[in-house]
């Protein structure tokens, strides 16, 4: 009831008390209403005041009117709900402020319930540089500590190298054993982990090892190739860690050491003979460790993950990827065939002497000039017959702009002597294409460069003989038969050369002339 005047309030109480006029007499009297005369006489009452004609106004309505009694407790803010709802895609501090303050009008003022929340990280010890939102990143790298096992075809130790990644949402940790930290293992190790999680974040977040970054930069890193189309796959944004900057990876830092302690050293006295059979250890203990509580926390791992990072990771792509080895090449060769783990692929002739880029998997080899495809093969194994050659790529009469051709070697070979006349011959014959041997025949004619032709002819007789028409075996028996040769030199007698400008001994024997 809203207060009234301290004169009208002193009256009522002189009627009431000096006349003993009725209520409704008292509120005709001043002019207002019943029910404010009783509201006048109920705090008089309470306030134990009788006569008011002495009291000045102040003290009267302080009397009539004292301040409310506030409630000095304040409904608290649950911070494990804020915790879990900042993991969410645009949930901020303000925003869950609001919320609260809509449920709770007399709670607490914002910079309050920020430092509430500070205090309740401090407590938990959840010192992460940022907020993670759900599904959004994916820190990984390698666990420091080794584990070791037995090669049974050589009883040698061997190491195995630990992968770890961690959605830093949820704290949620992967792990895989290898036997080394080659690229390869990397990008496996990633696509492992994609699976294991059942989707991909939309950052991955690795250090700055070489098997992921080519050139370290703190603003522009040069991704491995092979990494950068992993990711491409995957729909996920590699950004490395900066240089020396631990932070940057702070959850996965912090998995490494809960890793080493309850995981790897719980294993420490186990034999293990192969590296599945510690990936299978790993996997049993990893599970155990998902489902175990926080330290100060009552929720687990895997409680976490279901709730916060799962429902917000992308979907696997329906194919999963497969790995690729990238090699850059220097120039196409005028044989148009460019190599790849020594075996030889063709591409079109108009691409001989540019740049080119070979894409690798188990399957097919792919070839790239400016980054558009120009070739693709299945992968060759076979090392009987090692040059791929698609007829389309060949040109007329097997002719290449730098004029290297099937009678360009023949004319050589004739001029060097019969053997090799014949030697060169068979080599052009014996592939299906002639266009295969050019290399071989370029290295024989390269060797011949600083030898006599007698020791080219030896070398090529001996070969036609063995009927071994390839570059290297060629080159074995070309050294033999030069090495032979010069200690065939060596073993041979000085000549006396004769001449009659020559002295004689008695030019030095201090004789003196009659």
């Amino acid at each position: 009831m809203r207060k009234i005047e301290m004169t009208k309030a002193r009256e009522v109480l002189r009627l009431k008390y000096q006349t003993g006029l009725s209520l409704r007499e008292i509120a005709k009297s001043c002019n207002c209403g019943k029910s404010t005369v009783a509201e006048i006489l109920s705090r008089a009452e309470k306030a134990k005041i009788t006569d008011a004609s002495t009291m000045p106004d102040k003290q009267l309505l302080s009397a009539l009117y004292p301040p409310a009694e506030k409630d000095t407790k304040v409904s608290e803010p649950d911070m494990e709900y804020i915790f879990k709802e900042l993991k969410k895609k645009n949930v901020t501090l303000m925003l869950l402020w609001e919320e609260y303050k809509q449920d709770y009008p007399d709670g607490l003022m914002y910079t309050q319930f920020c430092d509430r929340y500070r205090e309740f990280k401090k407590h938990n010890k959840i010192e992460f540089h940022k907020e993670h939102k759900a599904g959004e990143e994916m820190e990984c790298d390698w666990v420091g500590t080794t584990m070791e096992y037995i090669d049974t075809s050589t009883g040698e130790i061997k190491e195995a190298y630990i992968f770890l990644s961690v959605l830093p949402a949820s704290n949620y940790p992967f792990i895989f054993a290898y036997e080394n930290m080659k690229s390869g293992n990397w990008i496996d190790a990633h696509v492992r982990a994609f699976r294991y999680y059942g989707g991909v974040p939309r950052i991955t977040i690795p250090d700055n090892t070489k098997t992921a970054v080519t050139k370290t930069d703190i603003y522009d890193p040069i991704l491995n190739r092979s990494y950068y189309e992993m990711a491409d796959h995957y729909r996920t944004t590699i950004l490395p860690a900066r240089p020396e900057k631990p932070k940057d990876k702070a959850a996965v830092e912090n998995a490494v050491g809960n890793i080493s302690r309850k995981i790897i050293a719980a294993l420490r006295n186990r034999q293990f003979f192969s590296i599945g059979e510690i990936n299978k250890a790993l996997e049993k203990e990893l599970a155990k460790f998902i489902k175990k509580p926080f330290q100060k926390m009552e929720e687990t791992r895997l409680e976490l993950f279901n709730v916060i990072d799962k429902p917000a990771l992308q979907p696997l792509p329906k194919a999963m990827y497969e790995l690729a080895d990238w090699k850059e090449g220097n120039k196409v060769p005028f044989n148009y065939h460019i190599e790849y783990d020594k075996f030889f692929y063709s591409v079109g002739y108009e691409y001989v002497g540019q740049k080119y880029s070979i894409r690798a998997t188990s399957r097919i080899i792919e070839v790239f000039v400016d980054n558009e495809r120009i070739a693709a093969h299945e992968r060759n194994h076979n090392k009987r017959h090692r040059y791929s050659t698609v007829p389309e790529h060949m040109p007329e009469n097997h002719k290449v702009v730098s004029n290297w051709n099937d009678e360009r070697f023949r004319r050589w070979a004739e001029k060097v002597g019969w053997y090799t006349q014949q030697y060169i011959s068979e080599m052009l014959d014996c592939y299906e294409y002639p266009v295969q041997s050019y290399r071989a025949c370029m290295g024989i004619m390269r060797l011949a460069e600083t030898e006599e032709n007698h020791i080219v002819e030896k070398a090529s007789r001996e070969a036609l003989e063995r009927k071994t028409f390839s570059f290297k075996y060629y080159n074995m028996i070309f050294k033999k038969v030069k090495e032979d040769a010069e200690n065939e030199n060596k073993q041979q007698p000085a000549k006396v050369i004769m001449h009659d400008n020559l002295r004689g001994r008695h030019a030095f024997g201090g004789e003196v002339n009659a």
